[in-house]
């Protein structure tokens, strides 16, 4: 092969490569049985009554996703519940599960994302002031901390919880910057959307999860281990595009974030093997006009 069709070889790798990578943010995600999940459990970083322990009910230990044709399946393991849990008289759980499908492009944020995410109402008894569970597209979030008991900023969680991480995140990612900068609380509840009629919200019990391989190991000990998800249909304007998956309690106690998983770089192997082939297809064509001739 000679320096110029080895030229166009690579040129289109690079070009075909390029396409992937520049779609795909520089960190990626943990793939564990399938699922694209993150663990939070590396230390007590929710907080409860009695502050950050085994005992609290304000804990995130994990939560993963895989996305099977258009469904989204979401696994959680947390010390809360799906209905959340009773106190000082009113009921404080999950906020809104937030899908951002511009992360990784240059200047995303939290911030900047708001009026762009899909986020799901997958919590009945939470204050989202719509009563419908759902999916919400074109949605922007609220922070409803102060009427949970919950912390008066996100620096004031981060300055309690140390040295805490928010699943694939730490805590004081850029992501979460303008927050951090203006000394503001995180916006983790829906406030504004629009529901999607095709969103076939399903809810999905710890043995459910079980059976397509959800990773429960919960690696901190806890009075309240909790396993939990739901399922959803993308609208089509998202199919097939990845995102970056942020769910916190609507008291602000703790959050995670789970990260997208790039192409395998096995896909660079892919198409320098069809480039390289096509050239020799194309070669070999040539060669039999030739002879033809």
């Amino acid at each position: 092969m000679n320096k110029s069709v080895l030229s166009k070889v690579l040129s289109a790798v690079a070009i075909s490569w390029g396409a992937i990578a520049t779609s795909l943010p520089a960190q990626a995600g943990t793939i564990v049985n399938g699922w694209n999940y993150a663990r939070d459990d590396y230390s007590y970083d929710g907080s409860g009554s009695g502050g950050f322990n085994a005992d609290s009910r304000w804990d995130i230990y994990g939560m993963g996703y895989k996305v099977v044709g258009n469904d989204v399946y979401v696994g959680i393991n947390s010390s809360n519940s799906l209905y959340g849990i009773n106190s000082n008289n009113t009921n404080v759980g999950f906020g809104s599960l937030f899908l951002d499908f511009n992360y990784g492009n240059a200047g995303n944020n939290f911030s900047t994302a708001q009026g762009s995410l899909l986020g799901v109402r997958f919590a009945p008894n939470n204050d989202f002031g719509a009563n419908t569970v759902g999916v919400y597209t074109g949605v922007t979030g609220q922070s409803v901390a102060s009427s949970n008991s919950g912390y008066a900023s996100y620096n004031a969680y981060r300055n309690s919880a140390g040295n805490s991480t928010a699943g694939d995140l730490a805590a004081n990612d850029s992501y979460f910057a303008p927050y951090i900068n203006n000394g503001s609380s995180l916006p983790l509840e829906i406030a504004t959307g629009n529901l999607f009629a095709g969103g076939n919200l399903s809810y999905l019990t710890q043995s459910d999860l079980a059976a397509i391989g959800f990773p429960s190991t919960i690696y901190q000990a806890s009075a309240n281990p909790n396993t939990f998800g739901f399922k959803f249909t993308l609208p089509s304007q998202y199919q097939g595009q990845q995102f970056l998956a942020t769910l916190g309690f609507e008291c602000s106690n703790d959050l995670v974030s789970v990260r997208p998983v790039p192409v395998p770089p096995a896909i660079a192997g892919i198409f320098l093997a069809g480039a390289f082939g096509g050239w020799r297809a194309a070669r070999r064509k040539k060669q039999l006009k030739v002879v033809a001739a």
